[in-house]
């Protein structure tokens, strides 16, 4: 086909085309033109966009200009105004409308955390294989015991008999060799249970910027099985344990220290918007990487196990506070925050404590009160910090720039005088109270008495718990200062972390390692029997990670250390503050105990660590996605070889693995772990005879199952 063929045929098609506009174009005009006559609201009385004319964009009607241009019309001359109506109802004024009141934006009003959680455990050996501590035999104690089962009965006198329940007896009775008993004996020397716990942790937004938030636990650590209808209560369905039929609600005093519902936090939080930040109430009290101050919720570290570390927790720390803070920085990615508070770490017995429920609120007062203002325990603390929220950190991470956190806190505490360590309770022997200095058989100091509520009732001598509680003030003078200094660095998938915390100060105590076996002699405690004690401790904390290939293979190395001091800690528990046969120093640090290290060492057996260095390098694989499995291997120290058990410095070797599932987005997650520590030297005991007992490896698997929202 030739070029001038195709010209002609193209021909038609633009013709055709052409015409279609003429007539879309015609259309168009036409129907504007009645719509201006139609509608003479828009423009003047004849409805235009223009002036008084016939609708056009002019003063005069139809046209662009005054005077008309296409479709023009002759201007209508104006004729006589006509009368305005005459409805009364038209004539009366507006009433004014009230404005809507200001408000700030609102969000979603109700949102609802926490965590479902139930663990089963089973530790073999946690008492070392070490007898039972006898106070007779002046042993060192030990922590932990063998099982009931296990245990020897002792008799009227003094004397002891085997346990006719224990399981060499029952294991003969059925048949079984003694030789062959004896030693599947020694494998069921353990202790198995499961727990649980419902966290809800709600948080009611008023506005944007005005929130209320509160933690509730429910069943909180019960052990399954512990509170049937057959135990506390007289139940014609089940007279033993074989007929219970149902588990009842725990009640504190009943079948349980505790109720089934437990409010533990609640604190307000005001934001305003020009950086100021207001906390005030009862909340969570943690810094750093938790290693003094710790809220057990789990600190996140930046990887898929998060979950398990917050929901995978037992203690945990309140503060009654008021905290002011202010974010200072041009830019909120790198804005630090400064922040001071005033904490009521103790405010000794209220009124109600010490005489009674008549003095609760609502009774005789309309609200209780603290009872002397003296023997409240005041903190005060002040911190710089710059701490990248979970989000923004990871938004960070994923630039490839090294981000660095960090920040420093110091707390003071003070008391002026306190009740002394060891006196009887508020209502120790009030009406019909026992006096439990006068009428416990072996009243141990430590206990504290028995009744630490006042009653409303007297003594025979007409004292109240309001006397008991005056008669063992103490002059305690106590004044400690802590500082603490959190560091963290994140590049890629490299994280180093760091905290170091001491405490310097004094306070004044009795002689600790003296009996006090009667109430009287409490009374007369004054000045002359205390002794000053001069704190000095410190410690710190160190964790290493690193991930390869694409993060999915993790290697890592924790490392931990405490001061201890040459006196033991009381009782041989590095939980306790306090030292047997102490000099007057006291250099045991403690690490906060839901500062989690291992799943026997430190977690169980010690409690927590204190007079010890760690050393721990770990190595965890992800795979599948939401699978992991990592494998811990510590070795841990004395720091004061006079503080352990077997006076050496090696505690021993434990080892740690676990197999995990965690799903991030349906927060659920399923855990296996065993564990076994090796005993060294500091765990074998010297006796009163000058010989060791050999300690022997404690073990443990566990199973955890949970479910965060």
């Amino acid at each position: 086909m030739t070029k001038s063929s195709n010209r002609r045929s193209r021909t038609p098609l633009r013709h055709a085309v052409i015409g279609a506009l003429a007539i879309t174009i015609g259309a168009t005009v036409s129907l504007h033109d009645g719509l201006a006559h139609a509608q003479p609201g828009l423009g003047g009385p004849g409805g235009g966009l223009g002036g008084g004319g016939g609708g056009g964009l002019g003063p005069g009607g139809g046209g662009l200009g005054p005077g008309g241009g296409p479709g023009g019309r002759k201007e209508k001359k104006d004729g006589p105004a006509e009368a305005a109506p005459k409805d009364k109802e038209a004539l009366r004024p507006i009433e004014p409308v009230p404005a809507q009141p200001q408000r700030f934006r609102r969000i979603q009003l109700f949102d609802l955390g926490g965590y479902m959680r139930v663990r089963s455990d089973f530790f073999q050996r946690p008492h070392l294989g070490l007898r039972a501590y006898n106070p007779d035999l002046d042993d060192s104690p030990n922590k932990f015991f063998a099982p009931p089962a296990e245990t020897q009965d002792i008799l009227d006198g003094g004397a002891t008999s085997s346990n006719t329940a224990d399981c060499f007896t029952r294991l003969t009775d059925n048949g079984v060799s003694a030789t062959r008993a004896g030693t599947r004996c020694q494998r069921r020397n353990g202790f198995a249970s499961a727990n649980m716990r419902l966290r809800l942790e709600p948080t009611l937004h008023i506005t944007d910027t005005v929130r209320v938030h509160a933690q509730i636990d429910v069943l909180d650590n019960v052990v399954l099985g512990s509170t049937p209808d057959s135990y506390a209560y007289d139940n014609p369905y089940a007279p033993i344990d074989l007929y219970s039929r149902t588990q009842v609600p725990p009640s504190a005093g009943i079948n349980s220290f505790q109720d089934s519902i437990l409010a533990k936090r609640a604190w307000g939080h005001i934001r305003f918007g020009w950086g100021l930040d207001l906390k005030f109430g009862r909340m969570p009290w943690h810094w750093g990487m938790g290693m003094v101050a710790n809220h057990g919720n789990g600190v996140p570290r930046g990887d898929q196990a998060d979950i398990i570390r917050q929901v995978d927790q037992d203690y945990g720390d309140s503060v009654d506070s008021i905290r002011l803070g202010f974010d200072f920085g041009k830019d909120r990615r790198k804005a630090h925050t400064v922040a001071v508070s005033w904490d009521w770490a103790s405010s000794g017995p209220t009124a109600s404590q010490l005489l009674g429920p008549a003095w609760s609120s609502g009774g005789l007062v309309g609200q209780d009160f603290s009872a002397e203002k003296f023997d409240n325990v005041y903190q005060w603390s002040v911190s710089l910090e710059r701490r990248d929220d979970p989000d923004m950190l990871k938004r960070k991470i994923s630039l490839g720039t090294p981000v660095v956190n960090y920040g420093i806190i110091g707390w003071l505490r003070q008391q002026d005088v306190d009740n002394e360590y060891g006196s009887p309770g508020l209502g120790d022997g009030l009406g019909t109270n026992p006096s439990y200095y006068n009428d416990a058989a072996a009243p141990q100091p430590s206990d504290g008495g028995s009744i630490n509520l006042g009653n409303g009732d007297t003594d025979d001598l007409g004292r109240t718990g309001l006397n008991n509680y005056a008669s063992m003030l103490v002059h305690r003078r106590a004044l400690l200062f802590t500082p603490d200094l959190w560091l963290r660095v994140n590049w890629r998938a490299l994280r180093i972390e760091f905290e170091a915390a001491g405490s310097i100060g004094r306070y004044n105590i009795r002689d600790i390692d003296e009996d006090l076996l009667e109430t009287e002699e409490y009374r007369a405690l004054d000045s002359s029997n205390l002794q000053k004690k001069i704190v000095a401790n410190f410690g710190y904390a160190l964790e290493f990670k690193y991930g390869f290939l694409r993060d999915r293979f993790h290697i890592g190395f924790d490392h931990g250390f405490a001061t201890g001091d040459d006196s033991p800690p009381l009782g041989y528990n590095p939980q306790s503050p306090f030292l047997e046969g102490n000099n007057g120093s006291v250099g045991n640090f403690r690490f906060n105990p839901a500062y989690n290290v291992d799943l026997l060492l430190f977690r169980e057996i010690l409690g927590t660590v204190s007079n010890a260095a760690y050393f721990k390098p770990w190595a965890a694989f992800y795979f599948f996605n939401h699978f992991s499995a990592r494998v811990d291997v510590e070795y841990a120290l004395a720091m004061r070889k006079q503080g352990t058990l077997g006076n050496r410095y090696s505690y021993g070797v434990e080892l740690d693995g676990s197999v995990r599932y965690h799903d991030a987005r349906e927060p659920i997650f399923l855990q296996l772990q065993y564990g076994v520590m090796f005993p060294l030297g500091g765990f074998n005991r010297v006796v009163n005879t000058g010989a060791r007992e050999d300690a022997r490896a404690v073990q443990t698997l566990q199973a955890q199952v949970g479910i965060k929202f």
